[in-house]
């Protein structure tokens, strides 16, 4: 399988080359971004990367790339984190757009996007949150997570209706192409080590809260919820790459992609269904041990 993965520059793109190059399905990987720090080979696979802006669809550098991938994994956005702005969420939303109408146009066979877990995160703030597996793709959205960090306080909205509107998309134009594709509803996993004992109740890797009070205890709650594991990130992608469409219920089909945490508010059962995997790893287990 020849790979195209965007945002190839960063954290999660580097933990998926590094491991996906070590599959003996996967043949080639192309990673796309704007710009490239130095990446080590990814085992036997061969790895190649494209400098391109997605936001610009004219950029032949990116699109020959789509057109001769079998499968495309995409991670990019202009602002990767929460914190985006409706700027960024526009920009990120029409990358979306100009690849994934790309790949359909190119018959590529398997569209995987990275969504985000922010789609649902208004639920943080109801009795569905204290309710271990309620929490299932089939729910209305509710995007945007708010959450309290010494600097005031931060509403993810901006960021979670690019990754929603993105879902959408891709769900329309697997209905109407033949394209089949995945959205994963991923959690949070932090560069490096990502032990979930690094999670806070500040909701971002760039802001800090140190008074932990009841509140803060339940968006703590809810972050170390939303853990999702280095070789599980690695299992969901492999499995949403691979898995067969036609047990599907449309061709186009959403997934919750976070690690087994007990407690959570997730429900993982279309993860075994629709992709056949079962994350293996637990925050709640990896804090006790």
């Amino acid at each position: 399988m020849r790979i195209a993965i965007t945002g190839g520059n960063g954290n999660l793109a580097r933990k998926l080359i590094a491991g996906l190059g070590q599959q003996a399905w996967c043949g080639s990987l192309v990673a796309i971004d704007r710009r490239f720090d130095p990446i080590d080979p990814p085992g036997h696979a061969t790895l190649a990367c494209v400098e391109a802006d997605l936001r610009d669809g004219g950029d032949r550098r990116w699109l020959d790339v789509i057109a001769s991938s079998d499968a495309v994994i995409h991670l990019a956005a202009q602002n990767p984190y929460p914190e985006a702005d409706w700027t960024d969420s526009a920009a990120s939303f029409d990358m979306t757009a100009l690849l994934a109408s790309a790949a359909s146009r190119a018959g590529v066979r398997r569209f995987v996007f990275a969504t985000s877990n922010h789609v649902m995160g208004g639920y943080k703030e109801t009795d569905i949150a204290l309710t271990p597996g309620a929490l299932t793709e089939a729910l209305p959205p509710l995007p945007g997570t708010r959450w309290r960090h010494d600097g005031g306080s931060s509403d993810s909205t901006p960021y979670a209706v690019a990754k929603l509107m993105g879902e959408r998309l891709c769900g329309a134009l697997a209905a109407r192409d033949g394209m089949t594709t995945v959205a994963l509803r991923i959690g949070w996993c932090q560069p490096g080590e990502n032990h979930p004992s690094t999670i806070t109740a500040s909701g971002t890797p760039h802001s800090h809260l140190d008074a932990i009070d009841i509140a803060a205890q339940r968006d703590l709650a809810w972050f170390r919820g939303m853990w999702l594991s280095n070789r599980d990130l690695l299992g969901y992608f492999s499995a949403a790459l691979r898995a067969d469409a036609t047990v599907w219920p449309t061709p186009g089909i959403l997934v919750n992609a976070v690690s087994n945490n007990t407690g959570m508010a997730w429900n993982l059962a279309n993860a075994a269904d629709r992709l056949g995997f079962a994350p293996a790893d637990d925050a709640a287990r990896e804090l006790a041990s």
